[in-house]
């Protein structure tokens, strides 16, 4: 009964060939029925020799690579792995994550009693990376604040380890290709979905995949500077939601702002200036900041938005 729910696993990769070996390895490892399950992957333009590697990959997955000759981003990647599935169920994996056994029939039986969600499964850092003020934060930032089986804003979904019906994704026109760059095209596809398909969001602990990709403090920091653009797009599609995304106090002051608003970003930009953010930083780097570590971490990633909004705002009224 429970295999007639049938799912596609959507996985964009680039040059990860090593990481994608392992959570291939771990998905062909589900207890989920494997007749019931395809993957398709699209790889977006490697150099590696992925495609070569998942042609000839022995496994029992109905694995189904796709290549695309030009890099055209995550978006693009999803959507072209989309347009591909037959399963009436996506299950969202990146291809740096160890899913643990259960992932799948976790997010089947969750869309059992939640047939208009959107799942958030738990993504955390793989335990043999060590702890650090960087994995610390990354393990209780978003859904990780609530407990399993709670319903999520929608600005919290991300697409490492995530699951929607097929069919609300088709009717909302899927994810917008003009996301190039890191980040946010899958926050923005949440928040259509929610506003076009009456979706809900919520977070399922019991789905559970392990990040296998090392990640240093200056690397998430730089990832977040590059993310202002998209960030940027994301708040011009929906500018209702800026409060929201906790972002409209991060925005350069403008002759639009209110007292209020402008009090708001002067504040910002005061606590957020040079010698307090190189003092944090130095700080994180130096220690283990236990549970300090989500609000260090949230200090140093508000210094890098405010930065980055300011260049992008900049550089397109130049």
């Amino acid at each position: 009964m429970e295999a007639a729910r049938t799912v596609t696993v959507v996985m964009p990769t680039r040059d990860r060939k090593k990481l994608l070996r392992e959570t291939l390895a771990s998905l062909a490892g589900q207890t989920y029925p494997a007749e019931s399950i395809e993957v398709v992957v699209v790889d977006d333009c490697s150099s590696d020799g992925t495609l070569e590697f998942l042609r000839e990959l022995e496994t029992p997955l109905s694995l189904v690579p796709i290549r695309h000759e030009v890099n055209k981003g995550r978006a693009a990647a999803r959507n072209t792995a989309l347009r591909a599935a037959t399963g009436d169920l996506v299950v969202f994996v990146d291809d740096d994550m160890r899913c643990d056994q259960d992932l799948i029939r976790a997010h089947v039986r969750f869309h059992e009693t939640h047939p208009k969600a959107m799942v958030i499964g738990s993504a955390v850092q793989a335990p043999e990376l060590g702890r650090s003020t960087v994995f610390r934060y990354l393990d209780e930032m978003g859904v990780h604040k609530l407990t399993s089986g709670s319903r999520a804003p929608s600005r919290y979904f991300v697409t490492n380890n995530a699951s929607i019906p097929r069919g609300p994704i088709i009717a909302v026109g899927l994810f917008d290709e003009s996301f190039r760059k890191y980040g946010f095209e899958d926050t923005e596809l949440a928040f259509r979905l929610e506003d076009q398909a009456d979706l809900t969001t919520w977070f399922c602990g019991e789905a559970v995949a392990y990040h296998l990709h090392a990640q240093t403090l200056d690397g998430v920091l730089e990832k977040r500077r590059d993310a202002t653009l998209p960030l940027l797009r994301l708040i011009e599609r929906h500018p209702e939601r800026a409060a929201e995304l906790s972002a409209d106090a991060l925005m350069p002051l403008s002759p639009d702002d209110g007292a209020g608003m402008r009090a708001k970003k002067l504040l910002v930009r005061w606590a957020t200036n040079g010698p307090c953010f190189a003092a944090t930083r130095a700080l994180a780097r130096a220690f283990r900041l236990g549970p300090f570590s989500r609000r260090v971490m949230v200090y140093l990633i508000a210094h890098e938005y405010r930065l980055g909004l300011a260049e992008n705002v900049a550089s397109r009224a130049s």
